[in-house]
């Protein structure tokens, strides 16, 4: 008969076929379930073989995401135009309170703007344009999600 050997903890190791279960010693820190329903992994309960519940897999962001994923979500979502979206030397409106700085700051950030080709979560500049759509932390998550599937 179909034979799960159970560790420890519940959980089903191994399957073997055991004809005579009253004949059969489990190896050392092991029992014994029986039954057609047994399977690796399985969890036993008060001589029940259950599935055990797993936890959903948490939604992991991806980065880096390309700078046209970026793109394509951003003017979708009405953030820029297609026009900015279209032509990297127009900076977009949206984003021109970044250009707060000095002269050489404000350069520094159309630079990497332009040249952009792909995009860090974690990338300090996304933390700004961010702040000045309003955004939360879970929707830029949702966007680099999103923008993933492109």
């Amino acid at each position: 008969m179909r034979t799960g050997l159970v560790n420890s903890s519940g959980v089903i190791e191994n399957i073997i076929v055991v004809d005579d279960i009253n004949t059969y010693t489990p190896p050392d820190g092991f029992t014994v379930v029986q039954g057609e329903d047994v399977f690796i992994g399985g969890l036993v309960v008060d001589g029940v073989v259950v599935v055990p519940e797993i936890p959903p897999e948490p939604n992991v962001v991806p980065s880096p995401i390309t700078a046209t994923q970026m793109l394509i979500v951003l003017q979708a979502m009405g953030f820029i135009t297609e026009a900015e979206a279209t032509d990297r030397t127009i900076f977009p409106a949206a984003f021109s309170a970044l250009l707060s700085g000095t002269a050489v700051e404000n350069a520094a950030i159309k630079i990497r703007w332009a040249n952009l080709t792909i995009v860090e979560r974690n990338d300090p500049l996304v933390s700004a344009f961010g702040s000045l759509l309003s955004l939360t932390s879970e929707q830029i998550d949702g966007m680099f999600i999103q923008a993933a599937q492109i």
